[in-house]
């Protein structure tokens, strides 16, 4: 993170901002759903911690809202996932038919 903040300083925020651009722009539609389930996952990780401390402190009506939240990201992650991973088999098998297909 730190060398992200030393390029911003030394590029100046224009610049940065489209050579930010072109490197998004750059992306896989693959790396950009995997990227989506590191956040759901890690968004989950950290409302289960969150329903924790709010149980040890006794403040069962907001557990229970996140209780909701969680069952609602889950959802999303398990969407999201079931979407990752048939781009990646239909990925691969563009990758097979293009083989098959280039030996003829």
């Amino acid at each position: 993170m730190s060398q992200l903040i030393k390029n911003l300083k030394q590029l100046g925020f224009k610049e940065f901002g489209k050579r930010w651009k072109r490197g998004i722009m750059k992306l896989t539609p693959e790396q950009l759903l995997k990227g989506e389930l590191y956040g759901y996952g890690g968004s989950v990780i950290g409302t289960s911690i969150a329903g924790v401390v709010f149980i040890m402190m006794g403040l069962w009506p907001i557990m229970l809202f996140l209780v909701f939240n969680i069952f609602i990201q889950l959802s999303q992650f398990i969407g999201k996932y079931q979407q990752y991973n048939t781009l990646k088999l239909i990925t691969e098998q563009m990758d097979i038919s293009e083989l098959i297909g280039g030996n003829e």
